[in-house]
Parts: C-alpha cells; sequence; structure tokens
C-alpha cells in the first residue's frame, strides 16, 4: 500500500499520519524492520541508513515543523502527542527551557517498537527509528540539538529524548516571563503545602521547651 511504501522511505504525508491507528502502524514498523534489513544485506548499515534518509529531513520538517514553528518546543510536542498516541505511543513533556535556549525532554512511557523489533533480528530497533529520527530532525532544523538520553531497549524505564535550539527573542522574552510567574505561583503553592507540617515542628518545639 501506498502509506506503508511512504513510512518505510521516509516520505509520510500528515495526511497518512492522521489515518493511522495502532494496528496499522504496527504494520509500518514490520516493514520499515523488512526494509532496513534488506538493504543492510545489500549494501551494509551505513549505506542502508542513509539510504532510508534521504527523504526524512523533508518529512520532519514538514511533519515537526508544523507543530514547532510557531511554538516552543515543549509546546508543539504537546500538540503532537495525540499523533504518536494514535500509534501507540505514550508520551510525556517537559519544558526545561532557559535562558536563550528554548528545550524539552520528551519522555515516552511505551515503545510499541521494542515489542517487534526481535522479529526481525533486531536486539536493539533504536537504530532503525530513533536514531533517524534524531537525525533527520537535526538536518531538518540547523542548530537543533537532538539527543537520546534513555533507551527502554537497553534496560532504562523509560526513553528520553532531548531537545534544544535558541529561543527567539520574542519567544525567549515571554517564556522567561511565564517562567517567572510560574516560579512565584510553584513557591507559593510549595510553601501552602509546607504549612501542616511547619504547624507539627512548631508543636513539637514548644513541647519540648516545657519538658
Amino acid at each position: 500500500m501506498k502509506t506503508e511504501t511512504e513510512l518505510v522511505t521516509g516520505n509520510l504525508r500528515m495526511e497518512d499520519i492522521i489515518n493511522l491507528d495502532e494496528s496499522k502502524a504496527m504494520n509500518l514498523f514490520r516493514n520499515r524492520f523488512k526494509r532496513y534489513k534488506k538493504l543492510v544485506e545489500e549494501m551494509g548499515d551505513a549505506a542502508a541508513f542513509e539510504k532510508i534518509m534521504e527523504k526524512y529531513p523533508e518529512q520532519q520538517k514538514a511533519l515537526m515543523g508544523t507543530f514547532i514553528e510557531n511554538n516552543s518546543l515543549a509546546q508543539g510536542f504537546k500538540k503532537a502527542a495525540p499523533l504518536l498516541g494514535l500509534m501507540g505511543f505514550v508520551m510525556e513533556v517537559v519544558d526545561i527551557s532557559q535562558s536563550e535556549t528554548d528545550a524539552a525532554l520528551e519522555i515516552q512511557r511505551i515503545c510499541p517498537i521494542l515489542s517487534i523489533a526481535k522479529e526481525y533480528g533486531f536486539d536493539n530497533p533504536c537504530r532503525v527509528f530513533c536514531e533517524m529520527e534524531q537525525e533527520a530532525t537535526r538536518r531538518a532544523f540547523p542548530g537543533m540539538k537532538a539527543t537520546i538520553l534513555s533507551k527502554q531497549a537497553e534496560g532504562d524505564c523509560v526513553c528520553v529524548f532531548k531537545y534544544e535550539r535558541p529561543a527567539r527573542k520574542m519567544m525567549s522574552s515571554i517564556t522567561q516571563k511565564q517562567n517567572y510567574h510560574l516560579q512565584l505561583i510553584k513557591h507559593a503553592i510549595e510553601l501552602a503545602k509546607l504549612i501542616p507540617s511547619l504547624i507539627q515542628i512548631g508543636i513539637k518545639v514548644i513541647k519540648t521547651r516545657f519538658n
């Protein structure tokens, strides 16, 4: 089918992804493993990687760019989460932006790819999927840093991906103000939570004085 071929070659359209469900996605993942394994046998790993990578930066720029062009990375990833959910991924996003850096952690609690990798002789599926996604991101968005910090395939409890890019001046200013206000609110909430404990401490201090 066209959609299956497109995903294998790294040329997937937005409408193809929207029409995916978890069952179709699993078939697409299997086709990627089949294709990659065949290419490795024909031309070796490095050449196979580049072959499948041919259209990936273009695809990544269209898909990922849709969400992050006018949003911070964290905001964009959160908006994209429902699409990944259609394919069986369970994702959380943490905004780690600081100063002039727009940054986010993407935490994948469930990796549907991991369960089918060994069917095709891959102990570690990261090379065929996540490493390609990271490299495609770096090529599609010059100045973007993309790093894999944690891998379920290597025994970690979750997969963690870190993305960083220079913050745009306007976005940087807005982010700093938002972070400042969020910190004030967070600080007030944390202090409020401490009130019962502080009262207990006060009571214990008073008791010790009278003992």
